[in-house]
This record gives structure tokens, sequence and C-alpha cells, in this order.
């Protein structure tokens, strides 16, 4: 039976992310913060307060967590980013993430970032997933049109 399994992410897990990473994910990235996909992976996991890796059979589907922006009101960046092979379980995916959501809502009351304009499955997806997304703005090195979009604990 296959299994999914939900670990820290290894220096190993960065590098297959980085190499095998959708192309949606890698765009929205370097249109953000450059073109270095391993070290901005890198430095994700690293500047993160809570990280997973989501495995399939010992594959890497994805890594997210949320870096904390104030301690005080636990408000957190959050991101998510996935491999190719994260289409193979659409349906898996969005249960857990939609689970993933609430919980993290538990720990934190604002979670937030930005998702690239041409991205429109992630936010069509994020507004599933309950996110208020606003109108595109210049946004990232490049100013390319970015969504802020946001998660606030429901009380």
């Amino acid at each position: 039976m296959a299994e999914f399994v939900y670990d820290t992410p290894t220096d190993e897990d960065v590098a297959f992310l980085a190499a095998h990473m959708r192309d949606e994910d890698r765009r929205e990235l370097v249109g953000a913060v450059g073109p270095d996909i391993q070290g901005e992976v890198a430095r994700c996991v690293r500047n993160s307060a809570k990280c997973w890796v989501c495995r399939h059979d010992g594959v890497v589907l994805a890594a997210f967590g949320v870096i904390e922006t104030n301690p005080f009101r636990k408000h957190g960046i959050i991101w998510m980013l996935s491999t190719e092979y994260t289409a193979q379980h659409k349906v898996y995916a969005g249960k857990w993430t939609r689970k993933g959501i609430a919980a993290l809502l538990r720990d934190w009351e604002y979670l937030y970032n930005y998702v690239d304009a041409g991205n429109e499955e992630t936010i069509a997806w994020l507004k599933w997933l309950g996110a208020k997304v606003y109108s595109a703005k210049p946004y990232g090195i490049y100013g390319l049109p970015y969504h802020f979009f946001e998660f606030t604990r429901r009380e």
C-alpha cells in the first residue's frame, strides 16, 4: 500500500525538490527572489518555525512551512513548494492541505504570502482553502504581478 510520510526536510530533500519543482512553483520563486532555486528552498526550510516534507513511497512531493514574522501576534509567511510528482496525488493533496491550514491556524493567527498572478491553478486552490486573495500588484525583484493572499484564524 502506498504510504505518505511527513518529516523534517533533509538536505537531500531540498536538492530533490529544487531539481524536480513544478514549473509553476519554479517560475513563481524566480520571479519573486531570483534564480537560486536550491538556495531559496534551503532558506525557507532553515528560517521556518515549523516545516515539513511530504514523501510518497520515499519520493518528495512537497515541502511546506511557516516563517514566523511576529512571534507576539503569531503572524507568519506560509509557503509550499511542490514537485512535478504532486499532480499524481491531487485528491490527497487537497484533503491534507485543507486539514493542514486548519491545524496551522490553531497555532498562528495570521498567515500570508504572495502568488504569481499567472498561477491560476494555485490561486483557485488558495481560494478553495479559504484564503482571501487580493488584486495583483508588482512584487519581487522583477516587479512582476503577484497576488497577496492571507489566511486568518476564525474564532
